[in-house]
């Protein structure tokens, strides 16, 4: 109930007599639902969570106690205008950034009912993790490391990158997880300079080096990492290059602690890799909130002037990308704490030879 009351606690600062929740992932956090259709309605500090028939059992099963569960038939858009004339409601907050256009624009025709646009107050609500959110991430982490470690003896040179990436993916399910957090990223070479390359049937060959990029889902939450492995020695120039990312990478998980602010976090990554040379190869945010999605709040990058706080869950990711030579990505997911931080990925840092 903590985080129901929270979340009521918040929307009185705005002006509006009810909230129509879209966003699957906010819908979970506020009633434990875990279908991928649902509407929630919070007003007079109630909670429906309206579904169809297909989810009328499961919801009942699932929802946290309080929340009341509404079975409708469509259309959606009429069910809702009812409930709302009924609990009297005139002032209708939404998910600006959640809501489709379609259903904003049916929203919109209604009589009497004047529109608020609202976004990030379940977000915000969501940056800092409950103690069973913290040990579910954990698990999500030990998941996919265990996974990847046990891939790595598969790595051999004529295997492809969506060779790699398969296997992978399959030991995520033997492990436990519910299903991949991202489509798994593995590129090869000159393919590592794209740091959303996806697996090619492109063949991985010796002494180049192969970003691969991996996470899952277990009981609704994310795990995200990255790391840089290379079939033998690489080149002079490869491992300078991790070597690099890995001190940037080092430098940007010293800076993490309680009330340090996200964008300065960002510097003292970006500002090493700047000096070192390759400032403009390394050309997005140093990481992201993960939780019940693999990319939320808080962003870690220049413009966030969000301020940490315990029990967040970011990634810290620096990456250099050199057109048509290779790339290098190390990431982490940590928790912060109020002193520090604890790595909840438990892999090398050093470069994994095969």
């Amino acid at each position: 109930m903590e985080r129901i009351n929270k979340f009521f606690s918040e929307l009185q600062h705005y002006n509006a007599d009810a909230f129509l929740i879209t966003g699957t992932p906010n819908i979970r956090y506020l009633t434990n639902f875990t279908g991928e259709d649902a509407f929630l309605l919070a007003v007079n500090e109630k909670l429906f969570l309206i579904v169809d028939s297909r989810f009328t059992e499961q919801a009942q099963e699932e929802v946290f106690e309080g929340v009341e569960v509404l079975e409708y038939t469509p259309p959606i858009t009429k069910f809702v205008y009812d409930l709302l004339l009924k609990n009297k409601v005139h002032w209708l907050a939404i998910e600006k950034n959640r809501m489709s256009a379609e259903l904003f624009l049916s929203l919109s025709e209604f009589a009497g009912i004047n529109i608020v646009p609202l976004s990030g107050i379940v977000e915000h609500l969501r940056m800092v993790k409950e103690p069973k959110e913290v040990e579910t991430i954990k698990k999500a982490c030990e998941i996919s490391s265990k996974s990847f470690k046990e891939m790595l003896p598969f790595i051999k040179e004529g295997v492809t990158e969506r060779d790699i990436a398969a296997e992978l993916e399959y030991r995520f399910r033997k492990n436990g997880a519910d299903k991949t957090s991202f489509d798994t990223i593995t590129a090869a070479g000159e393919r590592g300079a794209l740091p959303h390359g996806m697996p090619s049937n492109r063949k991985v060959k010796a002494h180049e080096l192969i970003v691969i990029d991996f996470g899952v889902f277990y009981n609704g939450y994310a795990s995200d990492t990255t790391r840089t492995v290379c079939i033998g020695e690489p080149d002079e120039k490869s491992l300078k290059v991790y070597n690099i990312v890995k001190a940037a990478q080092q430098l940007g998980r010293d800076a993490v602690k309680e009330g340090v602010i996200c964008k300065d976090v960002d510097k003292t990554s970006r500002d090493y890799i700047s000096k070192q040379g390759f400032g403009k190869y390394f050309i997005h945010g140093l990481g992201h909130g993960v939780g019940l999605e693999i990319h939320e709040l808080p962003f870690v990058n220049s413009r966030s002037d969000i301020v940490l706080k315990e029990n967040m869950v970011i990634t810290i990711e620096p990456g250099i990308y050199l057109p048509g030579e290779f790339g290098v990505r190390i990431e982490d997911s940590i928790l912060v704490k109020k002193d520090g931080y604890e790595i909840m990925t438990k892999l090398p840092h050093d470069l994994i030879k095969l």
